[in-house]
């Protein structure tokens, strides 16, 4: 399932994304950045990934690297890759997920480095 999330990302299918989603999903963003709010809602969350291509003028990157997942429980590790302001940025980022009844109910982001981040989506 997670897997396939990065790969419709990827492909620009959002909506295969929202499918695995529950109707009360929440996406949990730190930082300090235009994006680093809780996304409530499959439409909030929508929106906040075409939030993050927008704020990278289409660079962003997700190239997931590993997943592990016990039921009620997931995570995945991946590096972020994007240009802002002609400035290559490489960010890593591992993502907590809450499953219930078999649909992603929440997702917690959380950055390595959280000013590459910033840099990121800022």
């Amino acid at each position: 399932m997670i897997e396939g999330a990065y790969a419709a990302f990827a492909a620009g299918d959002i909506a295969s994304i929202m499918e695995i989603w529950t109707d009360d999903f929440v996406w949990h963003i730190a930082g300090e950045h235009p994006l680093a709010v809780d996304h409530e809602g499959k439409e909030a969350a929508a929106a906040f990934l075409d939030g993050v291509v927008q704020q990278t003028g289409g660079t962003f990157r997700a190239e997931l690297q590993n997943v592990l997942a016990d039921d009620p429980n997931a995570y995945s590790l991946h590096k972020s890759t994007a240009t802002r302001d002609g400035e290559e940025i490489e960010a890593w980022e591992v993502l907590g997920y809450a499953i219930r009844d078999g649909k992603v109910a929440e997702i917690w982001s959380f950055a390595f480095d959280q000013s590459l981040a910033n840099r990121m989506l800022g």
